[in-house]
């Protein structure tokens, strides 16, 4: 790839790694361990990279043994590199792991939110959210997850302190990143496993130093934006969503990748943040490529979006016969 000019960054992002202890197969399919090294293998050859993002959904069974494997798989592959690592909780996280193995998922840091709805709940009972400086760009976690359920929220005290911390600009800008975008889903049950409110992130975020959103949670490469600043979407690592399956229902394949960002100086008349973000997706060659690792119907849709989606009815799927 291109080198950078002075004062961007370039950043490896992935996401979904949904790993579990043990050797189990994803899924019973995927050997998710293999497939987070061949990301790492691929991710290895590009140069330049000073900051690694792992967007949530980390683990697939949230125990301690995943994260510890995930912990040492990246601190082999971003020590000698130089690399920061910074990663971000999602919904099939559980906190408890997260925290003993990755602590805040950023390195030791006083500006940490445990962001509990009230004084009397214990630290550990709220999200995981952080903050840390790479070559003076500021990267913030928001945890989106939810105990026991599929969809994202940001809590009232969490958007409260992201407003108190974009107060002050970084010296570069800021990086932000969390597990459920404020995107529009490319699937029924992704939609019915959103992201709820965007607009209250949006509304946080505009006319503030934010250069770009990093997510995960659709398994598939996306972007868009929220109050004009972009929003950027990695591939799993786990396997890819088939945005081309049949509306209502859900289908996976095996297939890896992950999302090289640039962060560039933006400079000139009307220039905005949007015009210094390049995204460029890469695929990662693995074993059985594109065959099938699981496939719902809108039955089966529909009762997961009822178990795991956010209260009220389910997004887009028919209604199951009495």
């Amino acid at each position: 790839m291109q080198p950078l000019p002075p004062g961007a960054l370039r950043v490896v992002h992935l996401s979904d790694t949904h790993l579990l202890a043990g050797g189990a197969l994803h899924q019973g399919v995927v050997d998710t361990t293999e497939a987070l090294d061949l990301v790492l293998a691929e991710a290895g050859r590009v140069e330049g990279v000073r900051l690694l993002v792992g967007s949530g959904d980390l683990s697939d069974d949230g125990s301690r043994a995943s994260y510890a494997l995930l912990r040492d798989r990246l601190a082999a592959w971003a020590g000698p590199r130089g690399v920061a690592v910074v990663l971000a909780p999602g919904n099939h996280d559980l906190r408890a792991g997260f925290a003993a193995e990755l602590g805040d998922g950023h390195a030791p840091s006083e500006n940490v939110n445990t962001a509990a709805d009230d004084d009397d709940a214990p630290a550990e009972a709220g999200p995981i959210d952080g903050v840390t400086v790479v070559d003076g760009w500021r990267v913030v976690t928001l945890d989106t997850s939810v105990p026991r359920a599929g969809y994202g929220e940001l809590r009232p005290a969490q958007l409260a302190w992201l407003r108190d911390l974009l107060a002050a600009p970084a010296e570069q800008g800021t990086v932000l990143v969390l597990h459920h975008p404020p995107l529009p889903a490319p699937t029924t049950l992704h939609e019915s496993l959103a992201l709820q409110a965007p607009e209250a992130l949006a509304a946080t975020i505009a006319d503030t130093d934010v250069r770009v959103v990093l997510a995960g949670h659709y398994h598939h490469h996306v972007v868009g934006s929220a109050a004009g600043v972009p929003v950027v979407v990695a591939p799993a690592v786990a396997n890819d969503t088939d945005v081309a399956a049949p509306v209502g229902t859900e289908r996976a394949v095996r297939g890896s990748g992950f999302v090289v960002v640039d962060l560039l100086p933006v400079t000139g008349p009307g220039a905005t943040a949007r015009d210094g973000v390049r995204s460029t997706p890469v695929r990662v060659a693995g074993p059985g490529d594109g065959d099938e690792v699981f496939t719902l119907d809108e039955h089966q849709v529909l009762a997961i979006a009822a178990a795991a989606g956010a209260p009220g009815p389910a997004v887009g799927a028919p209604s199951l016969p009495a």
